[in-house]
């Protein structure tokens, strides 16, 4: 099983300490699942920089592939991880460079039921993963993300292309 979860920066926080961002994570960030949160930053939100992160947890090894650490454009980093698990289904492997940070993530597939994630940052994350699982947990949180920022902010967000093509990875890994 898989921890995700999607964060957005609160406006007007620099982040400049990353030992105490993950220390303090809550002063810095909002949760997308606080929908009330997120709307009452609506006025202060820059949606061309939607600054973020996403939080990735293997829980059965309790190893943590991806953090807030990792921070970046999070609406572009989710749409950059969407081409990826499209490039993996498609070819068996893929690759992305993060935005605006020197963070590089592949997944490649190893077996019919395994993929080797890597993400390449400050420091180096490998691990084997259950693929289908792995990228179910992936889409669930692609697409929560993107639905809630569409509900909260239907004027300043469009992420239907994105929501489709999560409709149709969907049902790549359920053939």
């Amino acid at each position: 099983m898989f921890y995700v979860n999607s964060l957005i920066l609160k406006p007007g926080k620099e982040i400049t300490d990353l030992k105490q961002l993950k220390q303090k994570r809550n002063d810095y960030f909002v949760a997308i699942g606080n929908a009330d949160e997120l709307i009452g930053m609506k006025s202060e939100i820059d949606f061309h920089y939607i600054h973020g992160a996403i939080e990735l947890i293997d829980l059965d090894s309790d190893q943590i592939l991806l953090d807030v650490d990792a921070w970046d454009l999070v609406d572009q980093l989710w749409g950059y991880l969407l081409d990826v698990m499209e490039q993996v289904v498609k070819t068996g492997e893929g690759e992305t460079l993060f935005p605006d940070q020197p963070v590089k993530l592949s997944i490649q597939s190893i077996s019919k039921d395994w993929v080797l994630y890597r993400l390449q940052a400050n420091d180096k994350v490998e691990a084997v993963l259950p693929k289908k699982a792995f990228l179910e947990a992936l889409l669930d949180g692609a697409e929560m993300f993107f639905q809630t920022m569409t509900e909260c902010f239907k004027e300043q967000c469009d992420y239907q292309y994105e929501l489709n093509q999560i409709h149709t990875l969907r049902g790549f890994l359920n053939q």
